[in-house]
């Protein structure tokens, strides 16, 4: 009993002297309430989700918390959450990564796509063994604001210049990878697609994708997309009769496990040259194509976009994106990116100039009502510069698009990334994307967004060892 009480009493002492100062690891100091002296440790606000962080009920002013989502600490002024950081949360820097067995001329980021809490990154030139350029790929996993290296994707039967990683797309628990000089049984540059799926943290391959109708420097996987249980995969070289660099595009379907090709698509006016498929996306039942080096009108290289729908196991053209719908140029390159999610589809016309005849580039928006397409905006940096090149890469999910201008205009080739959010039928910008890369560092060569989140690549950093960058589009 003695013993007790003697407990309690020591109890109640620290608890009065605590009240008025704590002191840990040591003696607080005069001024202090708490005074922590470690010099090994850390001190650990609570760490919230920002949906947890804003379902705080009646915060007080000075509340203060680690955001596990922004990556940052936020402050409660009295009526706000405030990022403690050096500009608004809107402006955050992305968080960078790096392959973990990056080298120079890897070109880690040449490719990247993004779905919900996964990221898939080529890197076309590493070197595999004594194979070079044999290429891989890399899947990223998110965990709170922290993306961590999940897995590395390699051919089963990679060799020396395949450029395994030259494109990529993620969809679920799906990954394509487009091998466009992979040769096929000797046939030189026929090109291959591997698909790949997850269980777990583990990433397997599952198919292999070939063109039914394959044949020597088809480039089959320059470009792909996958979406549900098809797959789109563009062959870059494909000659169609007298017409060399035309292109195809092929249409895998999922039936379990297995994926057969299910149609091969072309222009309904296709020509030489046209680079009919250099690239391509898939949202539900729509295809759309970039067709970059179309002759629109004898203008050269103006460019043009497809878009197929599918009916039952039919795949037709709906519609095709010219010069009708904007004021195009010879040497515009419209469709050098494209992308589609639902109603809307993305096009980009990196060379095209916005103001004397710079390339500053721009990229321009289309809205679906029923079997009609139409032109809804264009979009340009906030600061057009020339070579920009503002569109080379596109994205878009739901109401937010990203775009790409990998070179800076003014021969730092740092790269800059602009972020557009739907309001009725405008697409203001909501922020340019802050980023302290040296020059370069060509950031937004590829660029994807899913759910909030975005990925930005700068295969340029550190002598093309590259890197990726990922962000959230607001708070």
């Amino acid at each position: 009993m003695k013993t007790f009480i003697s407990i309690l009493v020591c109890f109640l002492a620290g608890v009065v002297s605590s009240y008025a100062q704590m002191g840990l690891y040591g003696q607080p100091h005069a001024s202090a309430a708490l005074d922590v002296k470690a010099t090994d440790k850390a001190f650990y606000p609570p760490r919230l989700t920002s949906a947890q962080r804003r379902a705080i009920v009646n915060p007080q002013p000075g509340a203060f918390v680690y955001d596990l989502d922004k990556g940052t600490f936020y402050l409660f002024d009295g009526q706000n959450w405030s990022p403690l950081a050096f500009t608004s949360a809107n402006n955050l820097a992305p968080i960078d990564r790096t392959a973990s067995d990056g080298a120079a001329n890897d070109r880690f980021g040449y490719s990247v796509a993004i779905s919900g809490d996964y990221a898939i990154v080529g890197a076309p030139y590493n070197d595999v063994g004594a194979n070079a350029d044999q290429g891989l790929a890399y899947i990223f996993a998110r965990s709170g604001n922290t993306w961590i290296e999940q897995a590395i994707l390699t051919a089963t039967n990679g060799a020396a210049n395949d450029n395994f990683g030259y494109s990529v797309a993620i969809s679920g628990d799906y990954a394509i990878v487009g091998v466009y000089q992979d040769d096929v049984k000797a046939v030189t540059n026929q090109g291959s697609a591997y698909i790949f799926m997850r269980t777990g943290s583990n990433w397997t391959v599952q198919a292999s994708l070939l063109a039914s109708n394959g044949s020597a420097n088809d480039y089959f996987g320059n470009s792909v997309s996958i979406s549900g249980d098809y797959a789109v995969v563009g062959a870059s070289n494909d000659a169609l009769g007298a017409n060399t660099h035309q292109e195809s595009v092929y249409v895998f379907v999922r039936s379990n496990n297995t994926w057969a090709q299910q149609a091969i698509l072309t222009a309904s006016d296709g020509g030489v040259g046209s680079s009919f498929g250099h690239r391509v996306a898939i949202s539900g039942d729509y295809i759309l194509i970039g067709s970059p080096n179309s002759t629109i009108n004898g203008k050269r290289a103006q460019g043009a976009a497809y878009v197929f729908v599918r009916g039952g196991g039919t795949w037709t053209q709906q519609a095709k994106f010219t010069n009708t719908d904007y004021q195009g140029a010879t040497g515009d390159n419209f469709g050098i990116s494209v992308a589609i999610s639902g109603d809307y589809a993305v096009v980009g016309a990196h060379r095209h100039s916005t103001i004397d005849g710079g390339r500053q580039g721009s990229a321009y928006v289309f809205m679906r009502s029923n079997s009609i397409w139409t032109l809804q905006t264009n979009l340009t940096a906030e600061y057009p510069k020339p070579s920009a090149y503002f569109g080379f890469s596109v994205s878009i999910s739901g109401n937010y698009i990203i775009v790409g201008a990998h070179t800076t205009g003014d021969d730092s080739d740092q790269g800059s990334d602009y972020i557009f959010v739907r309001n009725g039928a405008a697409w203001p910008r909501l922020r340019t994307v802050a980023d302290n890369s040296p020059a370069d560092t060509n950031n937004g060569a590829s660029v994807g967004i899913s759910n909030g989140s975005f990925i930005i690549s700068g295969p340029g950093f550190q002598q093309r060892q590259g890197k990726v960058s990922f962000g959230v589009v607001d708070n």
